[in-house]
């Protein structure tokens, strides 16, 4: 279906936002489509809420309403993400104490080229073993980042767990 198509070519193209610019040849050869047909399905996709068109076609700009980076649940609280600034004065204190032979926190910092655990033993305390190796994962098959793998390591735990 053309409408799908193209919604996995506006998703692929999204910003932070879940705003999408593109030229109209572009989606239009991406969707393997007509001109026609694309305007038809963006009109469609439109009319189902699935998007909002705020420029059209030849310069087409898209907002996106189904963006992943919106939480779905909105009752649901998020994890907090942890962070020195976030403990109270007891705990940033035990939070310096060496990490020791641990594996997992050997394996964080080997992952991410980091060379200091007492940074990652918020990490290691508010998230499973298995939540934090999925996250490790991840990071390691990351092809580009935005930032450094420590803050996309960070970002993961908190949208995983």
């Amino acid at each position: 279906m053309i409408e799908e198509r193209l919604l996995v070519r506006l998703r692929e193209r999204a910003n932070a936002h879940g705003t999408v610019s593109v030229r109209g040849e572009v989606l239009i050869q991406e969707a393997e489509s007509t001109a026609e047909e694309v305007s038809a399905a963006l009109a469609k996709l439109e009319r189902t809420g699935l998007l909002s068109v705020l420029a059209p076609l030849p310069f087409l700009v898209v907002k996106l309403r189904s963006w992943s980076g919106k939480d779905a649940e909105r009752g649901t609280p998020r994890p907090v993400a942890y962070s020195y600034s976030q403990l109270s004065p007891k705990r940033v204190i035990e939070s310096y104490r060496p990490a020791g032979g641990d594996a997992l926190m050997r394996e964080i910092l080997d992952t991410l080229g980091e060379s200091d655990p007492t940074t990652f033993e918020g990490a290691v305390k508010n998230f499973s073993a298995d939540v934090i190796r999925k996250a490790l994962d991840r990071v390691r098959r990351a092809r580009s980042l935005r930032k450094n793998r420590t803050a996309l390591f960070r970002f993961l735990l908190t949208k995983m767990s």
